[in-house]
């Protein structure tokens, strides 16, 4: 089968020797995404997925291999891969998946962080990983995504990223913490527009957008009302005012063009009585680059932004057990400063190699993890006649 994205796995480098060469990387990879996608967790799991799904697998994507790698093969075979040159080949397919399910321009791109819960390790004094994602609202694909350095934050890591994706005509969305005057010059420097909300982080800022209402009128107003659910009813109100010249803040008139003011009004009902309601009201400040947007569309932006949320960490958690993975949240940020998480491929038909796997959201999350076990296991030359440690297995669980 000519698939695409074995040809794009083809395109990272096999540092083994030719006599070393009786298990196609390629292969091996797609075969490693496949299981991560069923549900393996460890080196072990992976090697029965490909052992139970084996002829499958090689009447969908021949090759030479004549029976699954044991363990400890598929250990040093993940080794040797550059974890840098896999996660370019994941956003390359990323790309294509994005351009081909018309993403483009106007788009809303999400950016936030996400820690790995079971990476520490408290015997190291080793710290939770970090990984900082790329995430598009409309095709809900993942573009790309770093690693958080131990001594940084996410705000560092945005700007890297901004730098390396180079979406040009897209509204990045991003929390408090990046409302930084270097993140909207990355982001401007892109090609896009930054929309950012405001907080404390920046009182300032945040002071001199809730005085224009004071002082003036809403250029747009858009209202959305939703439907009685789980015993509650939200209203967003989602105004736009005229920033710039108006800001008494000199450093901030060239970036924040537009301010977003979201105010959600929820009632929740008395489930007891069954006719009490309470009432509840927040308020959100955005700073926009963009000028000349609508109320409705920085609404439908500001919603967009919850699915890196409910998209991607929620599922990759809850139904991929991502920190629960002995696999995955290992030490290789701290081996190797590159990219790991998991960069959202396509992949078609996974229900052929899966067990009542019938799931539209997957396809599109795709295991990037598999960086992650590239970059974990350094390659090393053991002392052991080329076995490998049993301490370096048992971590694995297995």
């Amino acid at each position: 089968m000519n698939d695409p994205l074995v040809e794009m796995l083809s395109c990272v480098t096999d540092v083994r020797r030719e006599q070393a060469k009786r298990y196609r990387l390629a292969n091996i990879l797609l075969f490693c995404i496949f299981g991560f996608l069923c549900g393996a967790k460890s080196y072990k799991t992976l090697c029965s997925f490909i052992e139970e799904r084996f002829a499958l697998l090689q009447a969908a994507f021949p090759s030479r291999m004549k029976r699954a790698p044991a363990p400890s093969t598929l250990w040093r075979i993940i080794g040797l891969v550059d974890g840098g040159t896999l996660e370019a080949v994941f956003r390359r397919q990323a790309a294509m998946q994005h351009g081909a399910l018309g993403g483009g321009p106007g788009e809303v791109v999400a950016h936030d962080g996400k820690s790995l819960r079971g990476s520490y390790d408290t015997a190291q004094d080793q710290k939770m990983s970090q990984l900082f994602r790329a995430f598009a609202a409309g095709t809900k694909i993942i573009l790309g995504h770093v690693a958080i350095m131990a001594k940084s934050n996410e705000i560092p890591a945005m700007q890297a990223l901004v730098r390396e994706l180079g979406l040009a005509g897209v509204l990045c969305t991003a929390d408090a913490m990046h409302c930084q005057i270097k993140t909207i010059e990355a982001v401007k420097a892109s090609g896009g527009e930054a929309l950012l909300q405001v907080k404390g982080n920046q009182p300032s800022l945040e002071a001199a957008l809730e005085a224009l209402p004071v002082r003036y009128e809403p250029e747009d107003c858009h209202v959305e009302t939703g439907k009685i659910r789980r015993n509650r009813q939200e209203k967003r109100q989602t105004e736009v005012f005229k920033a710039g010249h108006r800001l008494d803040l000199p450093e901030w008139r060239t970036d924040v063009v537009e301010a977003v003011r979201i105010t959600r009004t929820v009632q929740r009902q008395d489930v007891a009585t069954g006719w009490k309601w309470r009432c509840t009201h927040e308020v959100a400040w955005y700073a926009s680059t963009g000028q000349g947007n609508s109320a409705a569309s920085y609404a439908a932006a500001t919603r967009g932004h919850w699915g890196v949320e409910n998209r991607v960490h929620y599922v990759l958690d809850v139904s991929m057990h991502e920190d629960a993975s002995p696999a995955l949240c290992s030490n290789c940020h701290r081996r190797v400063g590159g990219c790991t998480g998991r960069p959202a491929v396509g992949i078609r038909s996974l229900d052929r190699f899966s067990r009542g796997w019938h799931g539209a959201a997957f396809p599109t999350l795709c295991c990037g993890s598999l960086a992650q076990l590239c970059q974990d296991h350094a390659p090393v030359r053991h002392r052991c006649g080329g076995r490998v440690p049993a301490a370096a297995l048992a971590r694995d669980g297995r």
